[in-house]
């Protein structure tokens, strides 16, 4: 979009989202103003209960920009565990933290997996999307959980 520096944008058209359902999961230390570790944003959409018929998914804070994922093959699934899974452990692979957090990279990439299953899971209606906040001890771990 360009404009003249004399000029405002007056208002915004946004697509229509009739029958999509989104969810966006940030991950952090704290609860108030904190910078994400990772930002999980998921939208399927279907015909009532059916099957999916389009997906977006979308990670930010792994990278140096948002990383669009190819959500494409769970276009004809019910969100099934295999699907989700797989999804999830594809967006992982693609996944590149950059070091600007007290996190290790390899904990802040082995978390990404669990928190896009988490996601597809709170568009499939079993999961609540309330993530818990990351004690410190975390930031040393290697696992993808901590308890």
């Amino acid at each position: 979009m360009k404009r003249k520096p004399e000029e405002l944008v007056t208002r915004v058209i946004l697509p229509d989202r009739t029958g999509w359902e989104s969810t966006y999961l940030k991950l952090r230390r704290r609860g108030s103003i904190d910078f994400p570790v990772l930002g999980v944003a998921a939208a399927i959409q279907r015909d009532g209960d059916g099957p999916v018929t389009d997906a977006r998914l979308v990670l930010g804070a792994v990278a140096s920009r948002p990383i669009n994922i190819d959500a494409s093959p769970l276009v004809g699934t019910k969100l099934e565990d295999e699907a989700i899974e797989s999804l999830a452990a594809h967006a992982a692979k693609l996944a590149k933290p950059m070091d600007n957090s007290d996190f290790t990279l390899h904990w802040r990439k082995s978390v990404v997996a669990v928190q896009v299953a988490g996601a597809l899971r709170v568009l499939r209606g079993d999961a609540t999307g309330e993530l818990p906040l990351l004690p410190r001890r975390c930031a040393e771990a290697a696992a993808a959980t901590c308890a």
